[in-house]
């Protein structure tokens, strides 16, 4: 190839690489440059200027971008919480009223049964057998209440204590009164009817007798 036709090559192939070139190249080349060239070096810094401005903004809009996603993520990490939290208290309300729910039917049932218990108890403390037959009747009797019995603890209820203990208006009812010096006034002498409560929630109060000092207030079920 001859000369002039490299000068050609070389000339064609200049402006390509200085197009390739970044500003901040161009500039430190104007600059390494021979012959400085003001208006190269001029033209070369005010496109670095351009360049690093273009930088800085597209730097501002990344950093604002990350910010709002940054606030994206935590306002939905705090809903998530928010919402977690609202299923734990949906939840926790459920069980506790499926769990009142099942206490109350329990209760309902336990209240058609109390009439047959009382019925049970009447006869258990009134029959005397006095023949081998009436002895068979009675065990037969009496094994029918303990499943009765046994059946209702098994639904989880409890008789509620009474004689020897003191009288509580939130689950005695006094319908007798004796005075008594060998007791502590307000204390249960005797019981007439069972009572009994589910889960702590009472269904029906004991009727009991109750002792009091002749010096002492009476106890009453108006306590």
């Amino acid at each position: 190839m001859r000369a002039a036709e490299v000068q050609e090559a070389e000339a064609a192939a200049a402006p390509a690489d200085e197009a390739a070139a970044t500003p901040l190249e161009r500039a430190k080349k104007a600059l390494d440059s021979e012959t400085l060239d003001k208006d190269v070096l001029t033209a070369a810094l005010a496109e670095l200027e351009s360049e690093m401005g273009r930088l800085h903004a597209a730097a501002s809009e990344a950093s604002d971008r990350a910010k709002s996603l940054e606030a994206s993520v935590a306002s939905a990490k705090d809903q998530y919480l928010r919402l977690n939290a609202d299923f734990d208290n949906f939840r926790r309300r459920t069980r506790e009223e499926s769990a009142a729910l099942t206490d109350s039917v329990r209760g309902d049932v336990i209240k058609e049964m109390l009439p047959i218990v009382d019925n049970f108890e009447l006869a258990r403390t009134q029959v005397k057998a006095e023949t081998e037959a009436e002895q068979k009747i009675n065990n037969s009797y009496q094994g029918l209440y303990k499943q009765m019995v046994d059946l209702m603890r098994s639904l989880g209820v409890e008789a509620v204590p009474t004689t020897g203990t003191p009288f509580d208006p939130n689950i005695h009812d006094a319908i007798m009164r004796e005075p008594s010096n060998s007791h502590p006034d307000g204390t249960v002498l005797q019981e007439f009817r069972k009572g009994f409560a589910i889960g702590g929630k009472l269904i029906r109060p004991a009727m009991v007798k109750v002792s009091f000092t002749e010096d002492g207030p009476a106890a009453s079920s108006e306590e």
